[in-house]
Formats: structure tokens, sequence, C-alpha cells
């Protein structure tokens, strides 16, 4: 897969299923090992929610430089799945369930935690009247990753004040207060 092509310079991402443990896909009975592409990635539905949920045109700027470049982030197939999963059990069970989700470094974790954080503070009740979640902390054990989450999350982010670094306890219980949605934080603030 590559979200821009660029002649010999074209970058492809991996966008496998996965074999048990592994690269590559699983043995299709019924026909090719890439038609779950157009039976369910491409699919109408399903295009239609990686659209507007997951791929997303960032602008960054070269702090050195000043020359801004465009990036198309778009979900690799074991993103699309585990946010998809979750917001599924999420919709099925309701708040408080537990779940652990692995990624290998340089995995994408980063844009995996984005897009979930993102569409669970847009998940509503049955009825569609009221937020499940009245606000997502993403809560991690290193500061390299809570910086990079930060940016990540402010470079997705399409409306003001939804987004707050809790940089102390005094700010994450500011933040929560002043229903902030979507809050990064260390795990360090929780003694």
């Amino acid at each position: 897969m590559a979200t821009k092509l660029a002649g010999k310079s074209t970058f492809f991402l991996p966008f496998n299923k996965g074999d048990g443990h592994g690269k590559g896909n699983p043995i299709n009975p019924v026909g090719h090992k890439t038609a779950y592409l157009w039976e369910e990635v491409l699919e109408k539905r399903s295009l239609t929610n990686i659209i507007e949920h997951f791929a997303k045109m960032v602008e960054e700027e070269n702090k050195e430089t000043g020359k801004k470049t465009k990036t198309l982030f778009f979900p690799r197939y074991h993103q699309l799945d585990v946010v998809r999963q979750v917001l599924s059990d999420v919709k099925s069970n309701g708040v408080g369930q537990r779940y652990l989700t692995q990624h290998s470094a340089g995995s994408g974790k980063s844009n995996s935690i984005t897009w979930l954080g993102y569409q669970l503070i847009e998940t509503y009740n049955a009825e569609g009247t009221a937020n499940i979640f009245d606000s997502v902390i993403v809560v991690t054990d290193r500061r390299v990753l809570v910086k990079q989450l930060k940016d990540n999350i402010r470079a997705f982010s399409e409306v003001k004040n939804v987004v707050a670094h809790a940089y102390d306890s005094a700010e994450l219980k500011n933040a929560l207060e002043n229903g902030k949605k979507l809050i990064i934080t260390t795990i360090q603030k929780f003694p």
C-alpha cells in the first residue's frame, strides 16, 4: 500500500492481515489471499469510515528550514483492525472493560492510539443522545512517548480546545473539570 505514488521514490507500507503470529496473509480457502482488501477494507461502508475517521492530511513545518510538507496518514490493516475491534466491544459491552493491544516498534502505536482516542470521544450511546465517555485519558509511562503522542494527537485535531496535556496532577484535575475530551499524561501522576 502507498499513500502517494512517486515513481521510484514511492514508499510502500505493509497492508497484510498477518498469518498466525507472522507476516503475510492467511490462506483463503475460497479465493485470493488478498480478497480481504475488496471484500472488507474497500467495501463501501468500510471505505467511507476510513475516509471519515482515519485518513488525514497533516501539514508539518520543518523547524530548521521552515519548509512545510503534507503527509497523508492512512491506517495499516492492524491499526484499522484494532481500533474497530475496541470500538465494537465498547458499543457492545459499555465502559469499564480492559484491553491489551500489542504493537511492535515502529508499527504505528501513536496513530492507533490517536485514531482510537478521537473515535472514543465521538462514541454515543445506543439512542444517540449522549457520549459514552466524558473524557479519554491517554496514559503512558515514558516522557518521550508522551511528547510523541501529544504532537500526534494535536496534529490530527480539527477542533480547538479538545486536547489537553497534563504536565502535573493539578493540570490533570483542571483538564477533567473543564471537560477536555482528550487528555495526555504520564503514569507518574497516579501514585
